[in-house]
């Protein structure tokens, strides 16, 4: 139609290009007409008999494409004037018209409208059945064909319908649902009845309706037994691999696991294992049977040689405690042996400083292992032992006072820490309390942050009344080594001599990274 409106058609050969089209197109148009601005038919040609009755009633009132009214015997359907659907004697019946320009016989150029009707269906094919199933394949259901408009109940495309009542109101709400929201393809069941929707002419949709038949619910009950035959033979083999994988993989690894946990504990590897096991199990248990033995034989022969190494720490810790010990004692019998009292004070402090390694020793090394000091019950010990040591140059006129804290002490920083203990509180009562006067030596110790502050004080004469005045003599062997100790110590050393002296240490608190039992 859209050619036929492009090339000016002309009157007089409008019928011959009818009939030319109704050729090409094997009779497929009820009928093409050209119409001119007065709704008059100038030109027109007519299908053949076959097309059925629809195309041999008058169909000019349908020609304006204006016209909501059918006349009788036609109904419309859905559509617009350009292109509708009507029910001709309850067959569908498209009309289609364009609007063109044409010459007329005066020779003029005048505005007209090319219409063409054709059926929706085409009867021969229907009646010759040529898309049907052929009535020997017993194993097809029955499928219908239906028109729907939109709205109502849809309209039959086959002559006879093999499916009985099937617009009940679900389907009929699914359509209309489909149509409200502009679903032009949709597939549905209701009950045992199948229903798609597919696009068809235009505005209206075709629905196929169909129902299974006996054999193809057979085939399907036949299916699904099938799969769920599968289905179950699955679990059935997943259930024995399952029990299988428990009892000869499973439990004789939880088994093994189980003995040698017992070995760790109670050093026997005897696993209870079944004799129906796999190769690789078996060889599995021959193997940490092996290894446990070669286990237990390495950790004898360590178990001696560690017994061997702690009799000789104990004794080499032994010896060297003895050894301090008797040079302690040799120095304080050679004191008493000098005439002269000032070497007699220097053997009596080198024999208080050999005591003071001593007495550390044996905190640092108990039963020959090495341990963290104890700084507290050590200061606590050292200071008495100071004390009772020089009790002949204090009696009982200078008291001790200890504050101390319990704080980490490595060997390192202990062997500098009571010697400096020793050298100040020695000096404390040889000096700092001359002409029977009588006080307190203070020791503190106490934690800051992550350092330690040592606080030794006394509240003597202080250090510019001690022995002579003369200042270089004052910077003697004694604070010498406690300024070297608090090097070594890593110590900050301040020393204040206002109202008796007080002597302060500053140094960080490290950890005892082995502990040797």
């Amino acid at each position: 139609m859209e050619t036929l409106s492009q090339i000016t058609l002309h009157e007089e050969i409008a019928p011959r290009a009818f009939q030319l089209v109704q050729s090409i197109s094997q009779q497929h148009y009820c009928s093409l007409e050209l119409i001119n601005d007065n709704g008059k038919v100038v030109a027109s040609s007519l299908g053949s008999e076959r097309d059925g009755n629809p195309c041999q009633r008058d169909l000019l009132p349908l020609a304006r494409f204006d016209s909501d009214v059918a006349p009788d015997g036609l109904s419309k359907l859905q559509g617009d004037g350009g292109g509708a659907v009507f029910l001709a004697d309850a067959v569908p019946l498209v009309r289609s018209h364009i609007k063109l320009e044409y010459v007329d016989r005066s020779g003029a150029i005048v505005p007209g409208m090319l219409v063409a009707y054709r059926p929706l269906i085409n009867e021969e094919l229907v009646a010759n059945r040529q898309y049907a199933r052929p009535p020997s394949d017993s194993q097809s259901g029955e499928t219908d064909l239906w028109l729907y408009s939109g709205s109502g109940v849809p309209l039959p495309l086959t002559p006879r319908q093999l499916v009985s009542s099937p617009w009940v109101k679900e389907a009929l709400d699914r359509l209309e649902a489909d149509m409200k929201t502009a679903r032009v393809q949709d597939h549905f069941r209701v009950g045992s009845v199948y229903y798609t929707l597919i696009p068809g002419y235009g505005p209206t949709s075709i629905v196929a309706v169909s129902v299974r038949s006996p054999a193809e619910a057979r085939a399907l009950q036949l299916f699904l037994a099938r799969v769920m035959l599968i289905v179950l033979i699955l679990v059935v083999e997943l259930l024995l691999v399952a029990l299988a994988a428990q009892r000869y993989l499973v439990e004789p690894l939880e088994k093994l696991a189980a003995s040698v946990a017992d070995w760790r504990r109670h050093g026997t590897f005897q696993p209870d294992l079944p004799h129906a096991l796999p190769f690789e199990i078996r060889q599995m248990e021959r193997a940490f049977s092996r290894a446990t033995k070669r286990l237990d034989r390495h950790e004898a022969r360590l178990q001696r040689a560690t017994k061997q190494q702690d009799v000789l720490i104990r004794e080499i810790h032994h010896r060297v405690k003895n050894n301090l010990q008797i040079v302690a004692s040799l120095l304080n019998l050679q004191a008493n042996r000098i005439k002269l009292p000032e070497a007699r004070q220097e053997f009596h402090l080198v024999r208080d400083r050999v005591r003071t390694l001593a007495t550390l020793h044996r905190y640092l090394y108990p039963e020959g292992g090495l341990s963290s000091l104890d700084i507290r019950a050590f200061l606590e010990e050292l200071a008495s032992q100071i004390f009772t040591a020089n009790s002949r140059l204090n009696g009982s006129r200078i008291s001790l006072s200890l504050d101390l804290q319990s704080l980490p002490v490595t060997p390192d920083q202990a062997v500098p820490l009571s010697l400096i203990v020793t050298e100040i509180v020695t000096n404390a009562l040889r000096y700092a309390f001359p002409d029977e006067r009588s006080g307190t030596v203070r020791i503190r110790l106490a934690r800051q942050g992550d350092m330690a502050v040592l606080s030794i004080e006394d509240d003597g004469v202080g250090l510019a009344f001690q022995g002579d005045t003369n200042e270089d003599k004052r910077e003697g062997i004694g604070l010498q080594l406690v300024r070297g100790f608090a090097r070594q110590l890593g110590a900050k050393l301040d020393i204040s001599s206002e109202a008796g002296t007080i002597y302060r240490l500053e140094f960080p608190i490290q950890t005892l990274r082995r502990h040797l039992a």
